[in-house]
């Protein structure tokens, strides 16, 4: 008999051991694990270079896509090119015309804010995730893709606080001067540099210089991209001006009048701003525009929430995908970027018990195995 009371307190204790731990991979895993790779060291191209279409990985790519149908609209000229003169038929330009086809230029969600930062990531970029952790709040980033290879870990940290990632290209170059073969270029290096780094397959980009147009359209369609611009002039900060033909006061005044002057409408839509993480001048006065939009009590919120976009990265990700509802399909574990009105975690969805939904159920689970092991006990006992 003592013999099988042994035995017996040894499975259930086992069994603790074994939900223990699958209790601390529910409270621990905040983010997507990215993609393993075996073998050499990944090579990408050079950074802030167009990278050459020759490549085995850019042919690669382009066999998966057919650009036969792309609009026939000559290259533009400069960085960032000028507007021809005259305007060239069908081109809807939405740098100079205006034309915005579907591109996505205002958050349709009323009096919210869609916070969004460009050409990142930097080496100030973590400033700014530190105050964005300590406000609440979830952003998109607009990645470029040779920063994110150099700095990957700030593009996990990025995922892991519940912000969303999306493309600004790999080289910041305007794609209206490019060919459709270097626009797949500069879009796939980017996606990989990213997927690398977190799993995660982006969907959304934005156009370096808002320079897009119908061309360029038809070959981010292709890639399966949604382009986002921004709200008009009166929403873009100029923040990237500064110091040299902008002053930090002058980009604060500015935008306040912007702030005040929605603040004065219905706020029926919402609006997206322009701002950059670019370097400390950037990222200190973001943490200075944010305050006058709070004042205002206007909602702040990412790129997918605006758009109640429960799917923010394309399909063929190889990590679980964050959703609007915080639920990442196909997982037993729950450990999911929970995105609301005012922002994300990417933290376990916690509960009133103070435990993850993950975590209370292995809780739950622990508790019935202890309730075995004194029913095993007492029975035995008695017996």
């Amino acid at each position: 008999m003592v013999k099988f009371l042994s035995s017996s307190i040894t499975v259930l204790v086992m069994t603790i051991a074994a939900t223990h731990a699958q209790t601390q991979t529910a409270t621990t895993a905040s983010a997507p694990a990215p993609a393993t790779t075996t073998g050499a060291t990944i090579k990408y191209p050079a950074a802030n270079q167009i990278p050459p279409v020759d490549s085995p990985e850019v042919q690669a790519w382009l066999k998966e896509i057919d650009l036969s149908g792309a609009p026939k609209i000559q290259l533009h000229k400069g960085s960032p090119p000028s507007c021809p003169n005259p305007p060239i038929p069908d081109e809807c330009y939405w740098t100079c015309d205006g034309c915005s086809a579907d591109d996505i230029v205002s958050c349709p969600r009323e009096n919210t804010w869609g916070l969004t930062f460009d050409d990142g990531p930097s080496p100030d970029t973590r400033e700014l995730l530190d105050y964005l952790k300590q406000q609440q709040l979830s952003a998109t980033f607009f990645l470029i893709g040779s920063n994110a290879a150099q700095y990957p870990d700030i593009v996990k940290r990025e995922v892991a606080e519940g912000h969303h990632l999306a493309s600004h290209t790999w080289s910041h170059h305007a794609l209206t001067t490019l060919t459709n073969e270097q626009i797949v270029a500069e879009m796939k290096w980017t996606e990989k540099a990213v997927m690398d780094a977190t799993g995660l397959r982006l969907k959304y980009m934005r156009p370096p210089y808002g320079d897009i147009n119908n061309r360029v359209r038809f070959v981010l369609k292709k890639l399966g991209y949604i382009p986002v611009d921004w709200t008009g002039d009166e929403f873009d900060t100029n923040d990237w001006q500064m110091p040299d033909t902008m002053t930090e006061s002058q980009v604060i005044k500015t935008f306040e009048t912007s702030l005040n002057d929605y603040a004065k409408t219905n706020r029926s839509t919402g609006f997206y701003c322009l701002e950059h993480d670019l370097n400390s001048l950037t990222v200190g006065v973001a943490q200075k525009l944010i305050p006058l939009g709070q004042k205002l009590n206007i909602s702040i919120a990412s790129v997918p929430v605006c758009q109640g976009d429960a799917q923010p990265y394309q399909a063929g990700s190889t990590a679980p995908m964050p959703s609007i509802s915080g639920v990442t399909p196909n997982t037993t574990v729950t450990a999911t970027v929970s995105i609301t009105e005012s922002g994300a975690s990417a933290t376990p969805s916690v509960t009133k018990s103070g435990l993850s939904s993950g975590a209370v159920e292995n809780r739950v689970s622990s508790g019935a195995v202890l309730a075995m092991v004194g029913a095993v006990v007492a029975g035995l006992v008695l017996a």
